[in-house]
């Protein structure tokens, strides 16, 4: 009898222990497929052409200019009704070169230049538990309130990257500073010895209320090098929380030896979690004395690559 107690016993020290963790609410849904195009002249009544993003309409005039137009993208999308606690989120990776959005009729915004991605709340222009008819207005015409297209590149017009739909909890890293991940690793004291550094969270939360903060970092082997844990009262939409944060002895990124680590930020409401993740490598960067690109202090030649619209075949 002893010996089964004590098999026991030693079964439950070498067991590892299981933490169960509530999920992420956050969700990503592509949306490319499924799009009807038409120019501004066509009446939607007609036949549209039915697209996949991304996508763009050709050049007509040649190698040195571009077809001047506007034209409209459609779809239906549908959005549940367990959704209606939610907030809900168009990402647009890039339009040219303007762009205005409309859910079921009702105007959202508009987003010009058509080499940086948006993303734009619809929350309030839905209906759950039905379709919504999503349209978007493109337009590659010159305009006074934007700066006049001038290279000897042709330069397409659509929605020409990914398009995406971003489902949070209430309380979130918001993703509307700039269509950004919301998070931004600040490094301000690198060494070989240790990094110091804040993580700056952007939050939006559509009511003023407390949430729980926490942030791990994680490093190139998969061992967590740091965790920190803090409270946020008086939470307002666009609020920005630094979180310090310290590394000691870490593995430094170089060509060499590309190192990553993992940044995580989950924000908890007590009713749903938000999490966010960001890869960062931490290194210094400086120019001697030569005019010489160093890195964590060992000089580098560079060579510049110029990567222009990124879909192969379409622009």
């Amino acid at each position: 009898m002893y010996r089964r107690i004590i098999v026991a016993l030693v079964a439950l020290i070498f067991v590892p222990m299981i933490v169960v963790a509530q999920p992420s609410s956050r969700l990503v849904r592509n949306l490319n497929e499924g799009w009807r195009f038409f120019y501004s002249w066509d009446s939607e009544a007609q036949e549209a052409e039915y697209v996949s993003l991304p996508h763009c309409w050709d050049s007509v005039l040649g190698a040195s200019s571009y077809y001047s137009s506007t034209a409209n993208y459609t779809r239906n999308v549908t959005i549940p009704a367990e959704w209606s606690e939610r907030r809900l989120f168009m990402r647009f990776g890039g339009v040219n070169s303007v762009a205005d959005l409309f859910v079921n009729g009702r105007y959202v915004g508009t987003h010009r230049g058509g080499f940086t991605a948006f993303t734009m709340e619809i929350t309030e222009f839905v209906r759950f538990g039905a379709d919504n008819f999503i349209r978007v207005v493109v337009s590659n015409s010159e305009r006074n309130d934007m700066l006049p297209i001038s290279t000897d590149v042709d330069i397409m017009a659509g929605i020409y990257r990914d398009v995406e739909l971003v489902v949070t909890p209430k309380s979130i890293v918001s993703p509307l500073y700039y269509s950004s991940d919301g998070l931004f690793v600040v490094q301000r004291k690198v060494s070989e010895d240790g990094v110091e550094g804040v993580v700056q969270c952007h939050l939006s939360a559509p009511a003023a209320e407390q949430v729980q903060l926490t942030m791990r970092i994680v490093g190139p082997d998969g061992y967590e090098v740091d965790h920190r844990t803090m409270r946020v009262s008086k939470l307002s939409d666009g609020k920005v929380v630094e979180i310090p944060f310290e590394v000691g002895h870490p593995e430094l990124w170089s060509p060499a030896s590309p190192s990553m680590y993992r940044v995580e930020v989950v924000v908890d409401d007590g009713k749903a979690r938000d999490e966010v993740a960001v890869s960062t490598g931490f290194r210094t960067i400086a120019v001697d004395d030569e005019n010489r690109l160093c890195i964590n202090g060992v000089p580098y030649s560079v060579r510049g690559v110029n990567m222009a619209h990124d879909c192969r075949g379409v622009g």
